[in-house]
């Protein structure tokens, strides 16, 4: 974003800084109508904004100087930090700025044209980037006040539990542990520091109520989608007479797939500073939606929200955890706060992280595919069987149009490929887990349907995988130019992988960005899976920083893979039994593959990319493995699935 403003700015690069926006409405996120960052809508929502900004400020500034100078502003230059006049000289822009605030703005400005940019399409440092690299950023973690006591908190394991009993005799002979206060249905420990308060609530004794729903377990959850199979659900999308083009067709397929719940597991746990002494607050934290959260806590304290500062600092990994629909662990500090009003951070464990709720919601996707006697896919009638991630929260009245709900049916609603009989109806069961968006959100299961199943069908009509999408997404020229750069870029039809390795491909459009990847997979006599290498085409419209942008195609495709080899959330007895890395695994090293990005070259406003890189990752993949098993993957993670 800062190299929006500096390209019209004319600015010199060397000298920018950029620190985080406090809250106010003047800094809100035009796609959101708040602040807050979320739906890969950075870049597009402020292209034309931030570069009408510093396009202002450089209007303003020259005319400054013209002023001061007694000359036309027609006959000034502004470059690199200094207005020039070929008979006046040069001024620096700190030397006009005074005069330049005295300004009216200017109600014309000329924007440049993409010949001419300067810093726009260019891979210059990220300016957080030393600060982050030496230990000198400050996340959420690292925020410390003076006085302040660290807060770890029990919290019922199970939606819905009550305590009914608490014994912290225990916990209050933990050297450094200063209270235990209960606040609702949970009990926090207090300490002078995190590792007091950790094994002051290990020592807590604490009886839950659970109501009855303890009982419930991922498999009986997927076990009960199962049985809406058959039901009609809410019609999402009908293109022709899909029911009639199943009823005439030579054969079918029948397909079904399981997507399990999966956690955000971010490298740094939630947490919360705040400050409330019963007349103002602040707060601290890694915030992704600061207007939600503001306003949550201000509502909470009983204060006005301009009576609330909150400071939005770095967050280690959110990946959707952060924009919280009903920001939760801002609603959990600011309840604790206003019984200690004392300056608290609110710190999670990992465990805490693991377990609290608010996941990538489980899925079940029920299709069948109908072909005439040449195999040519004449229907799909597609059944998506998931749970909501906007309900029972205010977005769900925004959000959900007679019982569709876009965050669920997103990749498969208005798939560009030119599917001439072609349904999808949705239904949405609600069982006791809380939800939430997670990195790509629908996507990250109806790419792997709509990719594995068109793979399938370009299978079963003997077709070349590549050439058979080309086909049926004849009228996406989008689509059409990032296959053109992933068969540029392999070779595909014309050279090979190496000996016992496979290539897969798949293409997803999400977030108004086409995202194309090819893998190259082994697999080993014991089954374990090996992604060697990664070649990716992306058409995301004008690239900002090619670097920075390749680094967040490379960040998803490891967030994409790590789920899609072996991450799972488990539950037994309506508990979360998943609790840390050792029984959710991220991609470690020496299994990242080797990661090549192409961009298809344009200049229309940005689209999203902070999420469109993980959707195609996990279907190539499987698409791979096909080809080195024979064995089509319906069961996710792969872990489950090859077995």
């Amino acid at each position: 974003m800062a190299q929006l403003i500096a390209e019209e700015l004319e600015c010199d690069w060397s000298k920018i800084q950029s620190q985080s926006a406090p809250v106010d409405a003047v800094y809100n996120n035009e796609a959101m109508g708040m602040q807050l960052t979320g739906g890969s809508t950075a870049l597009n929502s402020t292209y034309d904004q931030y570069r009408k900004i510093g396009a202002m400020m450089r209007t303003m500034l020259v005319q400054a100087a013209a002023d001061q100078w007694k000359v036309p502003a027609t006959e000034c230059h502004a470059e690199n930090g200094w207005v020039t006049h070929p008979t006046k000289g040069k001024v620096s822009y700190g030397d006009v700025a005074e005069l330049a605030n005295k300004l009216p703005y200017p109600t014309e400005i000329t924007l440049k044209k993409s010949g001419d940019f300067k810093i726009i399409g260019k891979s210059i440092p990220r300016i957080d980037a030393h600060d982050k690299s030496t230990g000198k950023a400050i996340f959420g973690i690292d925020v410390r006040l003076p006085g302040m006591l660290y807060a770890v908190i029990a919290r019922p394991p199970v939606i819905g539990g009550t305590i009914e009993s608490i014994d912290d005799k225990a916990a209050k002979q933990i050297v450094g542990v200063k209270d235990v206060v209960r606040f609702g249905d949970s009990v926090a420990v207090l300490g002078t520091n995190t590792w007091a308060a950790w094994k002051g609530r290990d020592a807590l004794v604490v009886k839950w109520n659970f109501h009855g729903k303890d009982q419930g377990s991922d498999e009986t959850i997927m076990a009960d989608f199962k049985k809406h199979v058959g039901t009609p659900g809410a019609p999402v999308e009908k293109r022709g007479n899909v029911d009639a083009a199943l009823a005439k067709a030579a054969h079918k397929l029948v397909a079904e797939y399981e997507f399990p719940y999966l956690a955000h597991a971010a490298m740094e746990p939630l947490n919360v500073t705040i400050n409330y002494d019963g007349f103002k607050a602040e707060l601290w934290s890694g915030h992704q939606s600061p207007t939600w959260d503001r306003a949550v806590a201000a509502k909470i304290l009983g204060l006005p929200v301009e009576k609330v500062g909150l400071h939005t600092v770095y967050a280690g990994g959110s990946f959707g955890r952060r924009a919280n629909k009903v920001s939760d662990y801002t609603v959990e500090a600011a309840n604790l706060a206003k019984v200690v009003m004392k300056p608290l951070k609110v710190q999670w464990t990992r465990e805490d992280d693991m377990k609290g709720g608010y996941y990538r919601p489980m899925n079940f996707h029920h299709v069948e595919l109908g072909f005439d006697a040449s195999n040519h896919l004449i229907g799909w009638k597609h059944n998506v069987i998931g749970q909501s991630v906007v309900g029972n929260s205010p977005l769900e009245a925004w959000l959900v149009k007679d019982g569709v709900e876009g965050t669920v049916v997103e990749g498969v609603q208005g798939t560009a490929y030119d599917l001439t009989n072609f349904s999808v109806d949705l239904q949405r069961p609600t069982p006791n887990v809380t939800t939430l968006w997670w990195r790509s959100v629908g996507s990250t299961h109806t790419a792997y349907v709509m990719e594995t199943l068109i793979d399938e069908a370009a299978h079963q009509a003997k077709q070349d995988p590549l050439a058979f999408r080309r086909k049926l997404l004849h009228k996406s020229p989008r689509h059409v130019a990032v296959l053109d750069l992933l068969q540029k870029h392999t070779g595909w039809g014309h050279q090979k992988p190496p000996q016992g390795r496979a290539w897969g491909l798949a293409i997803h459009e999400s977030f108004k960005s086409v995202v194309g990847h090819v893998a190259e997979v082994s697999v080993s006599k014991d089954g374990e899976i090996q992604v060697h290498k990664v070649i990716s085409a992306v058409h995301c419209g004008q690239v900002v920083n090619p670097e920075g942008a390749k680094g967040q195609v490379e960040g998803a495709i490891v967030y994409g893979l790590s789920a899609a080899l072996a991450g799972e959330i488990k539950m037994e007895k309506g508990q979360i039994v998943t609790a840390n890395f050792d029984t959710y695994p991220v991609l470690r090293s020496d299994k990242m593959p080797v990661v090549e990005v192409y961009f298809v070259p344009s200049h229309d406003t940005p689209t999203g990319l902070g999420e469109p890189g993980l959707p195609p990752i996990a279907p190539a993949v499987a698409n791979a493995l096909f080809q080195l098993t024979g064995k089509r993957i319906r069961k996710l993670p792969f872990s489950k699935g090859m077995a």
